[in-house]
């Protein structure tokens, strides 16, 4: 009996949403305008799609932003866009038997 794998790469954007009620942003960031400075400043740093707004944000601005997203519920949708257009590679191996 032969065994072997077939591997699909694919590509997937994975969007978190979540909702925050403005009393929680407010008592860790001060207002739902300093929130939105944040974010700005998050997003410039990694993908430059956004101006940043405000001045930057401190250490602990940025720790309360992490633990927003590493620790409260959000709805996730996942676009697997390799897989509509098919464009992805596709890799096969054998697996040798003992």
């Amino acid at each position: 009996m032969l065994k072997f794998t077939k591997t699909d790469w694919h590509q997937v954007s994975s969007e978190f949403t979540y909702e925050l009620e403005d009393d929680d942003i407010i008592k860790q960031f001060g207002s739902v305008e300093r929130f939105k400075e944040v974010l700005s400043h998050q997003e410039q740093e990694r993908f430059g799609g956004m101006e940043p707004m405000g001045e930057e944000p401190t250490e602990e601005e940025n720790e309360a932003l992490r633990e927003i997203t590493d620790n409260y519920d959000f709805e996730r949708y996942d676009d697997w866009w390799t897989a509509s257009t098919g464009d992805y590679e596709t890799t096969f191996k054998v697996v040798e038997e003992d």
